[in-house]
């Protein structure tokens, strides 16, 4: 062997390793060191800038809700009677004047102030010179007739205002605050002739942007005129930005970027991102060094080490490598075998000689072997208690259903409506039909998948038959006939749900109100069920809601202490377990809120009916 004119022939096989280490390994890895530093650092930093980019754009969406709610907040004011006396009376003694800007600022004020404590003060400014004012929020003195100075000033550029104005940063008093309007209008005339201006602390805007997930990052807030609106450093808030900053937030092309800090001297990574709605621009930056300093560093150490580490481990392993070799590569497919789920393997693996390699197939070939094993055992188990859940559902109903002989009840009940009809007693022939149609439907397979509008018919009788026992009793039941057809239930899932409702949720009072109604989802169909009635406490909603999602039985995980929730929390179970196994986990029972003395919600996810039964997903959606 012959490398560049050095022979090679007297060289050991260690010596050979060792030089084909150096021209092979160690010279092209300390070459593309210097490049994949800096490839690796520029990675560091787009890692950095997506990860946090994600988080700024959070913050744009918060902020946007959060404008977008005090927007909402405003719209009571549009066409209230109070504000339309205000915008378009000619004269007002002063007397009623003072009534209305006092009902104005108790119904109206009071109720946008009400439980936030970022509304500094609210003006309401007509064009005939009348204000109304509430700075009682405020911090420190104030001198109002600033204020109203003001407020004239923006009533003058009304016709420049969006229907909703950020106008900007101002200040009341010493408080620096963010200033909204909204626009006006007369209803008889429909011209604009008012503003309704709302000052707000920064308190908010500093509570969304003080993310500790940005691990570091000053984030700050830019108005559409390059101004502060918002920064961590009170001195900075209402001040310029620096103009070459300013030219590189505004240039597009880039979401972050370096930038060199012209007070502190520091380099700093500039991540931002606009906002559509507002049009501010969320900034944040932190010095380049806390980003990426520490991760240099240590990645430097490790290459260091790693170099090292490989150059040694070469070296020790390279005069047995190749009796490792064969065995190891032919380990590796019998992996790749095992993976795809191939457990017949060759046996002859005796023929390597290195004991240790031996032991080590021996080893490998007892673990596949075992994991096979485990593998059907595990498959078998779940296979069988799925079976044994099935049967014992339908054991259990075909149990129940074997009790009314149908035949007996069919003539008994007949019998029964014919008199009822023959004297004229129309109420007890309608019970009795009512409860023939029960017991007709209880005796269907109670497995079976049948239309919505089957089970909603079958829950009707039944509602008929507890109105006849309950005549106080409400029942306000609305749902789309379109979508009776077009969603599967599973039979008997809706009217033990109902039941329920009479059993538990009035428990030791008469049942005054029953609510039925229903939303539809892209993915599913929502019966919702409403009652008035005792409710549960915290700890009973906990517990039935742990049944419902964990699928055990008190006993099995965990042991309520009422015997009569656990009753009902049982009945919920055996429903949602019936309607998970029919259509999937994404379906079946959820106990949506419970309150004392007030009721329960429970909502029924039911699939749509598929294009092979005649029907498909929802054209729309009710939101």
């Amino acid at each position: 062997m012959n490398i560049q004119g050095v022979s090679t022939g007297n060289l050991t096989i260690n010596q050979r390793l060792f030089v084909l280490i150096i021209l092979f390994i160690g010279l092209p890895f300390f070459l593309l060191g210097s490049f994949w530093y800096q490839s690796s650092t520029e990675a560091i930093e787009q890692f950095a800038a997506g990860a946090n980019k994600r988080i700024i754009e959070q913050t744009n969406v918060s902020l946007d809700s959060y404008i977008s709610n005090l927007e909402n907040s405003t719209y009571p004011f549009i066409h209230n009677p109070q504000i339309q006396q205000f915008l378009s009376a000619a004269q007002l003694t002063p007397y009623a004047y003072f009534q209305l800007a006092k009902k104005v600022e108790d119904d109206l004020f009071a109720q946008m102030i009400y439980g936030r404590s970022d509304i500094i003060g609210i003006s309401l400014v007509a064009e005939n010179k009348r204000q109304i004012t509430d700075y009682e929020s405020a911090p420190g003195l104030l001198d109002m007739s600033e204020i109203r100075k003001r407020n004239r000033s923006y009533q003058a550029q009304l016709d420049q205002f969006n229907d909703f104005q950020i106008i900007g940063l101002s200040r009341v008093g010493n408080t620096p605050a963010l200033t909204v309007a909204r626009k006006l209008y007369d209803n008889s005339s429909f011209l604009y002739k008012g503003l309704l201006i709302v000052d707000l602390n920064l308190k908010q805007l500093g509570a969304i942007c003080s993310n500790d997930s940005l691990g570091g990052f000053d984030v700050w807030i830019m108005g559409k005129d390059g101004q502060m609106i918002y920064h961590p450093d009170p001195s900075r808030v209402g001040t310029p930005v620096e103009p070459g900053l300013l030219t590189r937030i505004q240039n597009r092309d880039s979401s972050f970027f370096r930038h060199q800090d012209t007070v502190s001297g520091t380099e700093k990574m500039v991540l931002h991102e606009r906002s559509q709605i507002t049009g501010w621009t969320v900034v944040a930056d932190l010095p380049l060094n806390n980003l990426i300093g520490g991760l240099i560093t240590q990645r430097n150490y490790s290459l260091a080490a790693a170099a090292v580490l490989m150059i040694i481990a070469l070296a020790l392993v390279g005069g047995f490598s190749l009796s490792l070799t064969r065995p190891l590569s032919m380990l590796q497919k019998l992996m790749a075998r095992v993976e795809r789920g191939d457990f017949v393997l060759p046996t002859n693996v005796n023929r390597f000689r290195n004991n240790e390699m031996t032991a080590v197939f021996h080893s490998f070939y007892s673990m596949t072997g075992e994991l096979k094993r485990l593998i059907r055992e595990v498959q078998d188990s779940q296979l069988k208690e799925r079976e044994l859940m099935i049967k014992q559902k339908e054991s259990e109903l075909r149990s129940m259903q074997s009790h009314i002989n149908p035949h007996f009840l069919y003539n008994s009940l007949e019998i029964i409506n014919s008199y009822a009809i023959a004297d004229d007693h129309m109420e007890i022939s309608r019970m009795t039909r009512a409860l023939a149609h029960m017991f007709r439907y209880n005796i269907g397979h109670a497995g079976s998948v049948v239309p919505l509008r089957e089970e909603m018919t079958h829950v009707q009788y039944y509602l008929d038959l507890q109105s006849a026992r309950f005549r106080r009793l409400r029942i306000d039941m609305n749902l789309n006939e379109r979508d009776l057809n077009r969603v599967n239930a599973v039979r008997l899932t809706l009217q033990p749900i109902v039941e329920n409702v009479f059993i538990h949720g009035y428990r030791g009072k008469k049942p005054s109100y029953l609510g039925i109604n229903s939303r539809a989802e892209a993915n599913y169909f929502a019966i919702i069920i409403r009652d008035k009635g005792i409710g549960m406490t915290a700890e009973t909603l906990w517990q039935i809601r742990q049944i419902l999602q964990t699928r055990e039985k008190p006993g099995e995980g965990m042991q309520p202490n009422d015997g009569e929730e656990t009753t009902s929390g049982i009945g919920l179970l055996n429903v949602h377990q019936r309607l998970q196994l029919t259509f999937g986990d994404e379906y079946g029972l959820q106990l949506v809120e419970s309150v004392p003395l007030e009721g329960t919600i429970f909502e029924i996810r039911l699939p749509y009916r598929t294009s092979e039964e005649g029907h498909h997903v929802p054209d729309h959606v009710d939101r």
